[in-house]
């Protein structure tokens, strides 16, 4: 009888208890829903709505909601709302080969995941499944199939102080990764996973300082090298000190490379050549890992540490501790001091002198810099010393006066293919085509090198590289890299080949983004993991320069020619 009496009284609460949902998970799931609506709605996505304020007035109304079931006919309304008798859903067949579909980042899994309702789920599914979709929020270019964002504009009067206006700018910004970045693959957290740190993030950000690390932060997550722009905020505010000297990180040190204002340092007792192996008693890895990690999106560790060349001793407080070793290997412990501004005064540089354009190492053998030669030198050097045992082309650099076809006339002894791209599908969110034919192809085809040519140099090409080495100067090198006789030594480059794509969030503040993936032809990634490498050089203080990398070139063409012999 005591147990028939239990079972009556626990069968009321069963059916009236309510699932309670945190503020994460709530507002997880109004984030995903608004970006499905967004980008897959036929009517929301040709723009017939004002979406940005939609939203603010939906998360106005859910404000209070802490369970899931106050929750659901809340998000069923929503998403009904906007289904109009004309609208229509439609399944339109994608017009590409299937076997060329990308679906890696297809993922709509999170629709199932929830405590939705049945009718929920069928309605977001309907939303998954339709074709009919408009070009206003994200539009392709036929010129270049590039996705644009033409149509966001900010929100008016937009105010990060107001928690709704922040969930705004993470959900803008997270939406358009989520559905039209065909490298979001690649982030080293699932992109679904990182809705749950950056709601907490952006939800508890009370002050500008934590609502702009907040979006650092976010930026981070993307781990791609083309996603380097960041607020006045970041240097007004988080790094708005500096040291009046310039150093280099190299392996785990701090080399200092220049002296911008010479009274200063040697205020601060600072030498050249000395090398800094603490700051603020952390080592150098370990102080990266908590200051910048999080803070700076690169596509590979490698890369970071170049960008932190001129970050990494900048500061919010005009002072830093450091230990650093003077040129007798003595460890020292000092405060330095740090400034808003100062006068650059008695420069004085490690560096050498700005390198020439061109030179013979040897007699055999002619050194190139791509970073300002120009087509018709380049060409000249290249003719005069056609009969060279090997050709050394230096790409640390960003080669601004030449173009492919430079390397065109004289590398390749026929036309080939150097790279495959990945490009987003229009009106297609989350999938993309690869490998994607090349945009205006009937004028030319910008990923085939080369042409019928027995005149190509015979020699060793030697291609040099290191983590300067981003963007077109990858795009460059993987061209290169497919001349006959090509060997590329150096280390990781920047890891983000392909063309900036770009958009206003809603506070104004515009982000960049890689919006195409690369590969070379035989499907090796590039985006992130960078360029081929087959001899690796690896930095020491004592020799940091371009000696270690012309060294080895030497020795690689000189074996060659013995080889040959």
């Amino acid at each position: 009888m005591l147990k028939k009496t239990i079972i009556l009284f626990l069968f009321p609460f069963v059916i009236y208890s309510q699932t309670k949902i945190t503020q994460t998970q709530k507002y997880k799931q109004v984030g995903l829903v608004w970006g499905l609506l967004k980008y897959h709605h036929p009517d929301i996505s040709k723009g017939e709505y004002n979406w940005d304020l939609e939203l603010i007035s939906f998360l106005n109304s859910i404000e209070d909601i802490e369970e899931q079931e106050k929750l659901n006919p809340k998000l069923d309304s929503f998403i009904s709302k906007y289904d109009k008798s004309t609208t229509k859903y439609k399944i339109i067949p994608l017009k590409i080969d299937s076997e060329k579909i990308f679906r890696k980042n297809f993922n709509y899994d999170w629709i199932n995941e929830f405590g939705f309702t049945p009718e929920i789920k069928n309605k977001l599914t309907k939303l998954k499944n339709n074709g009919n979709i408009g070009d206003y929020y994200a539009s392709s270019s036929k010129l270049n199939k590039m996705i644009s964002f033409n149509n966001e504009k900010g929100l008016p009067n937009f105010n990060a102080q107001l928690k709704n206006h922040r969930l705004l700018e993470l959900y803008s910004y997270w939406n358009i990764i989520q559905y039209w970045n065909v490298n979001k693959y690649l982030t080293d957290i699932n992109w679904v996973d990182t809705l749950d740190e950056l709601i907490k993030n952006f939800v508890n950000a009370n002050t500008i300082e934590e609502y702009e690390i907040s979006k650092l932060n976010m930026f981070a997550l993307l781990n791609d090298s083309h996603s380097y722009k960041t607020s006045t905020y970041f240097y007004e505010s988080l790094f708005k000190y500096s040291p009046p000297f310039g150093i280099k990180i190299i392996n785990d040190s701090l080399l200092v490379t220049s002296i911008y204002n010479k009274t200063l340092a040697e205020n601060n007792n600072i030498d050249l050549g000395e090398i800094i192996v603490k700051v603020n008693n952390q080592n150098i890895p370990d102080y990266i890992k908590t200051n910048f990690s999080k803070l700076i999106s690169v596509s590979n560790e490698t890369y970071l540490k170049h960008r932190l060349n001129r970050l990494i001793l900048r500061n919010s407080s005009d002072s830093l501790k450091i230990h650093s070793l003077d040129k007798n290997g003595n460890l020292k412990e000092k405060k330095i001091k740090l400034f808003n501004s100062f006068k650059v005064d008695g420069y004085k540089t490690l560096i050498k002198t700005k390198k020439a354009d061109w030179k013979k190492v040897s007699s055999k053998i002619t050194y190139i810099n791509l970073a300002n030669i120009n087509s018709k030198e380049f060409s000249k050097v290249l003719k005069e010393n056609e009969n060279d045992d090997g050709i050394i082309l230096d790409l640390r650099n960003y080669p601004r006066n030449l173009k492919l076809k430079d390397f065109s006339k004289y590398l390749f002894p026929e036309k080939k293919e150097f790279i495959k791209i990945l490009i987003p599908l229009d009106k297609a969110p989350s999938l993309g085509e690869y490998p994607a034919s090349a945009p205006l192809k009937f004028i030319s085809n910008p990923f085939e090198i080369g042409k019928n040519n027995s005149n190509y140099f015979k020699g060793k090409i030697i291609l040099l590289v290191n983590r300067q080495t981003g963007s077109m100067a990858e795009y460059f090198g993987m061209a290169i890299q497919q001349s006959p006789n090509c060997i590329t030594i150096g280390e990781q480059t920047m890891g983000a080949v392909m063309n900036i794509t770009s958009a206003i969030l809603p506070d104004k503040q515009e982000f960049y983004f890689t919006g195409i993936g690369a590969f070379y032809p035989n499907g090796d990634m590039v985006q992130r993991k960078g360029l081929h490498i087959d001899y690796y050089i690896k930095e020491n203080i004592k020799d940091y320069d371009s000696k270690p990398y012309i060294d080895k070139a030497v020795t690689i063409i000189k074996e060659n020619k013995l080889q040959k012999n």
